[in-house]
């Protein structure tokens, strides 16, 4: 990890003795948020590179607003040919710098000129975080500025550039369903009174093992709905009115109650025929 670290600033400190140039067709850009598939707290950030030129290098420092935990970077097909793909990430200080360089042990191609997702942050929420907010930063020891490399080869021999590229970053609001709740709910379920099948929903701010239970008025246990560990976020369950052994239970009022952690809370429905 070191020694990759070390690779890294040196290559970059050789590409600070270039001129650096200001290519306003150059961009960086993160405007979307994308739901991370089967988890409720967390959400994908794009990292798109729109460079007209090939590049053989880009160094990319990042910080974030807070309510929110980088998990991981994932590194995607564009870049896969590039031999150093590197992701320091500081939640601490809510930072991370991320390098890539082409070539570094052996001839390798440059990252072609044009437009295209080269990574994908992975974001962990905290309870009630609306939007996330990207930018750039720079240090000095070692030296870190958002900034992409490429040879320019006009004078007849390869001369390494550096390009500032323009910022596109939007204030990232969330995807439906990815902001986290404040507090445990139970909602009423819908439709009610029902026939034969109504749907519950129900809010966790935090992950626990989770029990969604139905009883009939003489509170035995007709079904149970939900039983196991889930994650934060908004959840819901259907329940087709037919009890454990899969048989349709009469009309009439059924209750159905949350636990969760240390909440419990229990509501009335009927269901007609």
């Amino acid at each position: 990890m070191m020694k990759h670290k070390l690779l890294v600033t040196f290559i970059l400190v050789l590409f600070l003795l270039s001129s650096l140039v200001l290519a306003k067709a150059d961009k960086l850009t993160a405007v979307e948020t994308i739901p991370a598939k089967d988890m409720d707290n967390v959400v994908i950030v794009p990292i798109q590179v729109e460079n007209t030129q090939d590049l053989v290098a880009m160094d990319i420092p990042l910080e974030w607003s807070e309510g929110a935990t980088l998990d991981k970077v994932v590194f995607t097909d564009r870049v896969e040919h590039m031999q150093f793909k590197y992701a320091d990430m500081n939640n601490e200080d809510r930072q991370v710098i991320i390098g890539l360089v082409s070539m570094v042990y052996t001839d390798a191609p440059d990252l072609t000129s044009g437009s295209g997702v080269i990574a994908e942050l992975h974001f962990k929420l905290d309870a009630g975080v609306e939007n996330l907010q990207l930018n750039t930063f720079e240090t000095q020891m070692p030296h870190h500025s958002l900034t992409y490399y490429y040879n320019d080869y006009s004078t007849g021999r390869p001369e390494v550039k550096a390009v500032k590229p323009e910022l596109n970053f939007a204030l990232l609001g969330l995807p439906d369903g990815s902001a986290i709740p404040t507090s445990y709910a139970l909602s009423q379920n819908f439709p009610n009174p029902f026939n034969p099948t109504t749907t519950i929903s129900y809010s966790l701010p935090e992950a626990g093992d989770v029990e969604i239970s139905v009883f009939n008025v003489l509170g035995q246990k007709v079904r149970v709905l939900v039983e196991g560990h889930q994650e934060a976020g908004e959840h819901e369950v259907m329940w087709d009115s037919k009890d454990t052994n899969g048989e349709q239970v009469a009309s009439g009022v059924y209750f159905y109650r949350s636990q969760v952690n240390d909440f419990s809370e229990t509501r009335k429905m009927v269901l007609l025929k």
